[in-house]
């Protein structure tokens, strides 16, 4: 017996529903995965299904398209495509970890997000430039105010700059993550790289004597562990500018002790 509400449906209609549907497996299949345990909330599945059913919808769309012109490479490719789609979700219902695969989908979903952006950056950028030359500098649309043009000049200034500023951004968060260590055993690897380690709740129960070796170590965050003392070899470390000890069973009168031990120019943190 026909469905009477989806009598008269296209094939986009039906194309519509059944991705909105695997737009649900995928996402109570990813929920499922990620939290082994828990319950899943109504609004976390609902929006993770509604990414998902967006993301989605573009292949879907250029999937009648493709069929439409009747493309048989075009085919074979989308083909494929959906093939690999339905073998993901196969994946998530069958692995037992799917941390990996799951870490490769959203790498690829991020940098097309990022394309996406860049492409809306690019027309709105050269959409205001390609305005302001024609009513500065040629004799069309004379009709509209010139102040429109001085707007379109601010907004590309804007643009401008905050392009700089998240690529500085970027270039610095780079730079410190090339600096940064929170593994002792990766900041060994690389001495003379490490400007900042935190070992915050590494369990350690006494001052790592392998710190000492990092002679261009400038801040250190020890917090949450049991150390108790500091050795006296810390002053070998002449880049220090601060030290966080807070969280730890370190009596007063070693505190003291540290106090007298460090220069006062370092931070210490109890």
């Amino acid at each position: 017996m026909n469905l009477i509400f989806l009598a008269g449906l296209t094939p986009f209609g039906y194309g519509f529903i059944g991705v909105l549907l695997l737009s649900f497996l995928l996402a109570y299949l990813w929920l499922r995965t990620s939290k082994k345990g828990e319950k899943l909330g109504c609004f976390s599945f609902g929006l993770t299904a509604l990414l998902i059913w967006f993301v989605l919808m573009f292949p879907t769309f250029i999937s009648f398209l493709i069929i439409e012109n009747g493309n048989e490479i075009a085919q074979i490719g989308l083909v494929v495509f959906w093939i690999l789609v339905l073998g993901f979700v196969v994946y998530l219902a069958v692995s037992k970890n799917t941390t990996r695969g799951k870490n490769i989908i959203w790498s690829i979903l991020k940098y097309f997000l990022y394309l996406v952006f860049l492409g809306l950056f690019l027309v709105l950028f050269f959409g205001m430039v390609y305005y302001v030359y024609m009513r500065l500098f040629t004799t069309e649309k004379q009709g509209d105010p010139v102040w429109v043009a001085f707007l379109c000049i601010f907004f590309v200034a804007v643009l401008i700059l905050s392009g700089i500023g998240v690529l500085s951004r970027n270039k610095e968060e780079k730079k410190k993550e090339k600096t940064t260590f929170y593994n002792l055993e990766k900041a060994k690897l690389k001495p003379e790289s490490v400007i900042e380690l935190d070992l915050t709740g590494a369990k350690l129960k006494v001052f790592p004597d392998e710190i000492l070796k990092f002679r261009n170590l400038k801040f250190l965050t020890l917090s949450n562990n049991e150390i108790s003392e500091i050795p006296n070899e810390i002053t070998k470390l002449q880049s220090l500018v601060g030290i966080n000890l807070s969280n730890n069973p370190i009596s007063d009168q070693e505190k003291n002790r540290i106090r007298r031990l460090l220069s006062k120019e370092i931070e210490i943190v109890f």
